[in-house]
């Protein structure tokens, strides 16, 4: 009961932290000194029906799973990509703390840009849903749930940017310690987050070893992390720039989630020689 009961607090404090991997995580966006042009007609690095699946683990406990997939869509009688991020809990924390989170983007598939989002949150007993509507003309959202706001141009939903950036990023131009600045939309709230890049690693995972490009969202030091480098993201040194891991240092523990199926993808994934 005891050990229960710890769980538990562990992993409500997880919960709330999860969203924020996921909202550091998936806001790795472009700055314009690492973006490339587009060219027309230019296929995107990730394919239509790529699907990737990630493990996650509270410390030692096999906690939950994570499902990224895209799918062709349309939305407004426009043609549209629609990405969608679950998180689920299993087994143990599954029984202790149930949770079922739905991320959907829809969106251009000539920009990335996102069009509409949906977050659908289903944690123990607490319940959220709203959708969020992106004017680009105007630089407008229209939420659900608060109304209408005025936002940066070109700002992304915190699905879409993982998919923007793995089509822009410039590796030639990178160098460690670059960090990136940008806003972003969540939670009917305008984010600023700094993303710094730690250079290239060689990762071990369920799936293999594989040559990694590192990255630190910059959290902020206090209850629940450390400092301000607690959450690393690592993507494949490769042409579809995955994201093989991801991992959150906390005082309470840490959350690891890699990446342990990979479907769909344009390109192979490359394994470290």
């Amino acid at each position: 009961m005891v050990f229960e009961t710890i769980l538990c607090k562990y992993l409500s404090v997880s919960v709330m932290k999860l969203r924020i991997l996921l909202i550091f995580t998936f806001f790795l966006s472009v700055a314009i000194s690492w973006s490339r042009e587009n060219s027309p007609g230019r296929a995107p690095v990730y394919s239509s029906n790529e699907e990737l699946k990630f493990q996650m683990y509270y410390g030692l406990v096999n906690g939950g799973e994570v499902v990224m997939s895209l799918r062709p869509s349309s939305f407004n009688g426009q043609k549209v990509l629609h990405a969608t991020a679950t998180g689920y809990t299993t087994g143990l924390a599954d029984r202790l703390f149930k949770i079922y989170d739905v991320y959907e983007s829809f969106m251009d598939p000539e920009t990335g840009l996102p069009l509409k989002a949906i977050r659908n949150i289903s944690e123990g007993n607490y319940r959220y849903y709203n959708e969020v509507l992106y004017d680009r003309d105007s630089n407008l959202v229209r939420s659900q749930l608060s109304g209408t706001h005025e936002v940066p141009e070109g700002i992304m939903d915190m699905v879409s940017v993982i998919y923007k950036l793995r089509d822009t990023l410039n590796l030639a131009s990178m160098r460690p310690d670059d960090v990136l600045e940008m806003d972003t939309y969540f939670s009917d709230k305008i984010y600023p987050v700094r993303i710094r890049y730690r250079g290239t690693e060689t990762i071990n995972t369920r799936k293999g070893t594989y040559h990694a490009l590192k990255f630190s969202p910059v959290s902020e030091p206090g209850r629940v992390f450390k400092s301000e480098d607690d959450i690393t993201v690592w993507l494949s040194n490769d042409r579809n720039l995955v994201p093989l891991r991801i991992r959150l240092n906390m005082r309470l523990g840490s959350i690891r989630v890699d990446l342990i199926e990979a479907g769909g993808l344009r390109y192979e994934l490359l394994e470290a020689n």
